[in-house]
């Protein structure tokens, strides 16, 4: 038949293949300030971005809770390019003496 291609390989060739950017999402943690995410990363799907968030979490609180006291909430706030909030995550951190 005129117009069709003549295999699966020719079919594919004539295909245009459109990509799509990919979304950058900026990740902004809130402690005792807020520390401001301005190169943000991209991410394909937002269960990576999740992921991230909560694998962020723990690493700060790991670095900042020894010296900052026993009360802490640290959270990170995720946005996309156009601003808008996609995910945040939050971790509480509460020790007390029980014998001192």
């Amino acid at each position: 038949m005129p117009g069709l291609p003549a295999t699966v390989s020719d079919a594919r060739s004539r295909l245009q293949v459109v990509e799509q950017p990919v979304p950058r999402y900026f990740f902004d943690v809130h402690d005792s300030g807020t520390t401001r995410d301005d190169s943000g990363t991209e991410y394909a799907t937002l269960d990576e971005v999740r992921t991230t968030a909560m694998r962020l979490l723990p690493d700060i609180a790991r670095d900042e809770i020894p010296g900052g006291g026993d009360r802490r909430i640290f959270t990170v706030l995720v946005t996309d390019e156009e601003g808008r909030a996609v995910y945040s995550a939050m971790l509480n951190f509460t020790g007390l003496w029980l014998q001192r």
